[in-house]
């Protein structure tokens, strides 16, 4: 798995299960220091123009938190949507045990498997909306 779409599974995994693994990773003893935030921000969200040459329009903003962790000097980085601090400090430690090939990275990737999965899902489930959807003339 790319450290880009572990970075997105771990953004979307379930709070608890997200959580709970970061404080298994912690129990076994790693030194873990905070190098950033974790900060609430916002992001833009940016759709291109019909026929503008990749000119942008801002539809609005969401709001993110994110952490950058050090664990055993090895660094993860977690982001979250919404106001989330615990979340995005747990996807941080999680990606870092990830990154410095952790007792417990097996796990992290199970995890951010069962992510992407209950994310193809939610996917389907609203393609098959879409599909459903008739225009009919009057």
């Amino acid at each position: 798995m790319r450290p880009e779409d572990r970075f997105e599974a771990l953004a979307a995994a379930d709070a608890q299960a997200l959580e709970s693994l970061a404080d298994e990773i912690l129990a076994g003893g790693v030194d873990v220091s905070v190098s950033a935030g974790p900060e609430s921000v916002s992001a833009p969200v940016r759709v291109g123009a019909a026929d503008s040459d990749g000119t942008t329009v801002v539809l609005g903003h969401v709001a993110l938190t994110r952490c950058s962790v050090l664990v055993d000097g090895i660094r993860g980085d977690g982001l979250r949507v919404g106001y989330d601090l615990p979340g995005a400090v747990a996807a941080a430690i999680c990606d870092a045990e990830c990154e410095r090939a952790g007792a417990l990275s097996t796990q992290v990737y199970e995890l951010c498997r069962a992510a992407q999965e209950a994310q193809a899902r939610r996917r389907r489930a609203q393609a098959d909306l879409v599909a459903m959807t008739r225009l009919e003339e009057p």
